[in-house]
């Protein structure tokens, strides 16, 4: 495909790049995965289920019970592990299967957490709560549930502190059967509707923060997260920043921006993995300036929106992935972006009206798993709708723009010139153009890797991603050291040399075990 398309031919790829205001808060309309888990069926209608069993186990007459110390229980796991929790907040539920693989049926007088509910679990036996549940049958050749959620109790210490508790099961002929239930608690901070004043540092040293309802740094204020630091957002929150925001990380111990949720979807799925588990990074016009080193921002709604901010915005070494909407979208702005991953967006993995920005060094991968009309990789403009936001310069140096689509970079002149340069950059587009293109590599089915083929790692099941180059790959030696010299080594740390590689890792050869 040409690297210039209208709108009215890129059919499903088609861009407006409008704004929309919802409570005086800007945001890029997006697309969103609704994600259903268990613990979102209502309660009524469990009861509902429950009710219904329970009805139909009272009307069978003929059921004969038996109270032989033999026939004991089974159960889905022996051990539930809710992993690490945040005290004083309620967890997702988890599930025990209690089997009776008899020939008559079993009765339980009773079931009960071992510590009296001191220790925060709870538990829901059949349809009933309580810390003791008495009289539970359970059929032959038949199964009840027991839901377990933990509701951990604040610590004295600031350090996580190991939870455990036990559900016994007392059987009519008297045996006793237990689950062990297990947790690592840690507490943490509740932000609400935070607006911050003033100058204000997060540490690593500090109770971790869970923001509710957006965390606003005001417009005269600033907020410096340091190395090592994670921010939790609960569901639709985002960090807002009218003023100024600096995430300090380091090589080691990164800046880390993600959702709540600790818990997993399925054993091998975490939550975390997942798009859409909180807002995004918004940075609206008064923003004085935002700096980026070595951070994490994953699993939002959207990556970084730059709403013409008067300030610049400088990331670096850092790691934009798995959005439900745009990755990075810069308006208006002055931006400087290096040694960067921007990976897996609904929308434009990275999207630019007017404003002038540079590139260096950044891997862009449009391999977003859960929407086949997706955005691209890159998509720069003059235009949002009719209105003209012309492009100052928009230059691209060692970079690595690919995705699953045929061209992963499209580019709307208008009746405008386009003010777009790409320098020794590797590119799923047709490069033949050299007012645009300069010593570029073109990514194609007849080189020796392609799309996904060019990467570590691409689990489309569990949602893993490790972008870091395979030995093949097109990127590999396609840089120039010209322009490596500002960063001569990659996000990693690992040197570029004389023969760098296009994107933001420079492959290295992995030790022989």
């Amino acid at each position: 495909m040409p690297l210039f398309c209208t709108a009215a031919n890129k059919g499903a790829h088609n861009k407006t790049g409008e704004v929309f205001v919802i409570d005086n808060v800007t945001l890029i309309l997006s697309y969103t995965m609704r994600q259903f888990t268990f613990s979102h069926i209502s309660a009524s209608l469990l009861s509902g289920c429950f009710l219904f069993a329970c009805l139909f186990s009272s009307c069978s007459d003929d059921e004969q019970f038996t109270a032989d110390k033999t026939a004991t229980l089974e159960f889905s796991q022996d051990t539930i592990s809710f992993d690490t929790v945040f005290a004083n907040i309620t967890t997702p539920t988890e599930r025990l299967y209690v089997y009776n693989n008899h020939s008559k049926g079993v009765r339980i007088a009773n079931v009960k957490l071992e510590r009296g509910g001191t220790s925060g679990f709870l538990i829901n036996v059949d349809g009933q709560n309580g810390t003791t549940i008495n009289d539970i049958q359970v059929l032959k050749e038949d199964s009840i549930f027991v839901f377990i959620k933990l509701n951990a109790p604040l610590q004295a210490s600031t350090k996580p502190q190991n939870i455990s508790d036990a559900i016994i099961f007392t059987l009519e002929s008297g045996v006793q059967q237990r689950v062990e239930i297990e947790a690592c608690s840690m507490n943490a901070d509740k932000l609400k509707g935070k607006v911050l004043e003033g100058n204000h540092i997060f540490t690593s040293d500090d109770t971790p923060r869970i923001i509710y309802d957006s965390l606003v740094v005001d417009e005269h204020a600033s907020l410096c997260v340091k190395e090592g630091t994670t921010l939790y957002f609960h569901n639709g929150a985002s960090l807002i920043v009218r003023g100024e925001l600096k995430l300090e990380g380091t090589l080691k111990r990164p800046v880390t921006i993600r959702g709540d949720r600790l818990d997993n979807m399925f054993d091998y799925l975490p939550y975390d993995r997942l798009e859409n588990q909180w807002g995004g990074i918004l940075l609206q016009p008064t923003c004085k300036g935002c700096t980026i080193n070595h951070a994490d921002i994953h699993s939002g709604n959207f990556g970084i929106i730059c709403d013409s901010i008067e300030g610049k915005l400088d990331i670096t070494n850092s790691v934009i992935h798995n959005v439900a909407g745009y990755g990075l979208y810069l308006k208006d702005s002055d931006a400087l972006v290096a040694n960067t991953q921007i990976s897996n967006a609904k929308q434009d993995c990275v999207s630019i009206y007017g404003g002038a920005s540079t590139f260096y060094h950044c891997t862009i991968a449009q391999f977003y798993p859960w929407d086949a009309n997706r955005g691209n990789g890159l998509y720069v403009s003059n235009y949002i709708n009719e209105d003209e936001h012309l492009i100052t310069s928009a230059d691209f140096y060692n970079c690595f723009i690919t995705g699953y689509a045929n061209d992963e970079v499209y580019g709307n002149p208008g009746e405008q010139e386009l003010n777009l340069n790409f320098y020794n950059c590797v590119l799923l587009t047709d490069v033949s153009d050299e007012t645009y293109f300069h010593d570029c590599t073109a990514e194609s089915e007849e080189l020796s890797t392609y799309k996904t083929s060019n990467f570590k790692t691409l689990d489309t099941h569990a949602y893993y991603y490790d972008f870091r180059l395979d030995s093949l790959s097109t990127a590999r030696e396609k840089g120039s050291s010209a322009y490596s010299t500002l960063y001569p080594t990659d996000m990693q740390g690992v040197v570029r040399g004389e023969k760098p590689d296009a994107g933001c890792y420079q492959w290295q050869q992995e030790a022989s075990r």
